[in-house]
């Protein structure tokens, strides 16, 4: 009796033991974050979304964005402007490893935050807005907006709206050093780790509310393989290429069934242009005037327009192309690239379904008419009552058009057909088959 109470109290520590250790690792604070190293564009912008909602949803302590972008559209960075002042949680931002940089649309997404931390090799600013081209500045009106923007963010957090207000009206850029000093940011923290520990202990995100980091449970995601491949794809220029490819291929598959090859190729292209087409805001009267480019190539084709078809074709793929994406501040298809492409594309297609069509007009070799003039080879000794003959890859029933007889192994050549029994004679101009 004595052991088995021994045995009872021994369980009983053990299991209050375990049950005060995962007490204790369920009480560890959480710490979400990703790692920020791309273009703010929509993909970026939709997986930033949902990984705070998701940060918000796990009751984490601080969402922590580790930049390093040059910027990108000004579209996406409102998208996660507006998410970062709605969230729930605090939301900082540390600029870094070295090297880093929080450049154009970083500054704003840096001048949202809550808290903002540098590595000490790092820069912010340069955020005056450009043409969606990567070239001249914008209209002055746009500027100004995107100003006050940045310093209303700026002040709104305690920082110095001056300063923001200058990336913007004189791309001002500050390393880290001169970042603190200026109250642009808060800290340099050479690591993110020394970051965490700086946060610890500050103002959450509701009056009465600290975070909590010390012993932090911290999770960073990164972006997922197949968000990489789809913010390659929805750059404009390779999006109108592969949207190009898609019809074209299935066109010419649809106009000369049996192709097989353009039809594959183009499908596996709108698909992959479907996919990026579903992020990027596009205008259905490109597409309208892209489809009309290749019923005009192939209408062309079909009646020999002279090349009028064809270069009108050209135009409307060169209109198509350059409204497909034509949103403010989106960037649009390679101009020099879409002009390339539109010609190519319309002397391509033009050929091809000219020469598909010339092959399908061509009188159809059946019958007699296939065989007579064909080589083969004799299979067996052929005479009066016939033998064998290989002629095109098969066996044929065959007689000698003259009385003499064929020897096995020789050359023969047809001179007609009757009852698909072939009429062959020997072939005079050269030996025996090759074996």
């Amino acid at each position: 009796m004595r052991r088995f109470v021994i045995v009872l109290l021994g369980l009983a520590v053990a299991v209050a033991l375990a049950t005060a250790a995962l007490s204790g690792a369920t009480d560890r604070p959480l710490v979400r974050g990703l790692e920020f190293t791309h273009d703010v564009d929509p993909v970026t912008a939709s997986w930033l979304d949902r990984e705070l909602g998701d940060a918000q949803k796990a009751g984490a302590e601080v969402f922590v964005i580790q930049m390093d972008t040059p910027g990108g559209l000004d579209s996406s960075t409102r998208d996660i402007v507006r998410h970062m002042e709605d969230s729930k949680i605090p939301v900082a931002v540390w600029v870094g490893p070295n090297g880093a940089r929080a450049a154009s649309a970083g500054a704003y997404i840096a001048a949202a935050s809550n808290y903002l931390g540098m590595a000490p090799s790092t820069n912010i600013g340069s955020a005056t807005p450009i043409s969606a081209g990567g070239g001249q500045d914008l209209d002055q009106k746009i500027v100004n907006d995107a100003a006050k923007r940045i310093r209303a963010a700026a002040e709104t957090h305690g920082r110095n709206g001056t300063a923001y207000e200058q990336m913007v009206t004189k791309k001002l850029n500050l390393t880290a050093a001169e970042a603190v000093q200026q109250n642009v940011a808060e800290v340099v923290a050479p690591t993110l780790g020394s970051f965490l520990a700086f946060l610890d202990g500050k103002p959450g995100k509701t009056p009465g509310d600290v975070i909590h980091t010390a012993g932090a449970s911290v999770e960073m995601a990164t972006l997922p393989w197949y968000l990489g491949v789809l913010e390659t794809l929805i750059d404009p220029t390779l999006l109108a290429f592969l949207l190009l490819l898609g019809i074209g291929g299935i066109g010419y598959e649809v106009f000369h069934p049996g192709a097989i090859v353009p039809g594959v190729a183009g499908g596996l292209a709108l698909l992959l242009a479907l996919m990026g087409l579903a992020v990027v805001p596009f205008n259905w009267a490109g597409i309208a005037f892209i489809l009309l480019a290749f019923g005009l190539f192939a209408a062309e084709a079909h009646v020999g327009g002279f090349g009028t078809l064809a270069a009108g074709g050209i135009v409307a793929l060169i209109i198509g192309g350059l409204i497909l994406f034509n949103a403010p501040g989106q960037p649009g298809v390679s101009k020099p690239a879409l002009v390339i492409v539109a010609i190519a594309a319309g002397v391509l297609f033009t050929l091809l379904s000219r020469a598909a069509i010339r092959a399908k007009r061509l009188p159809k070799a059946t019958g007699i008419s296939a065989m007579v003039g064909h080589v083969g080879e004799a299979r067996s000794s052929i005479g009066p009552l016939g033998g064998q003959v290989f002629v095109d890859g098969e066996l044929w029933a065959a007689r000698p058009a003259g009385t003499g007889a064929i020897r096995d192994g020789q050359r023969v050549r047809v001179i007609g057909m009757k009852n698909l029994v072939l009429t062959v004679e020997p072939d005079q101009e050269a030996g025996p088959w090759p074996r």
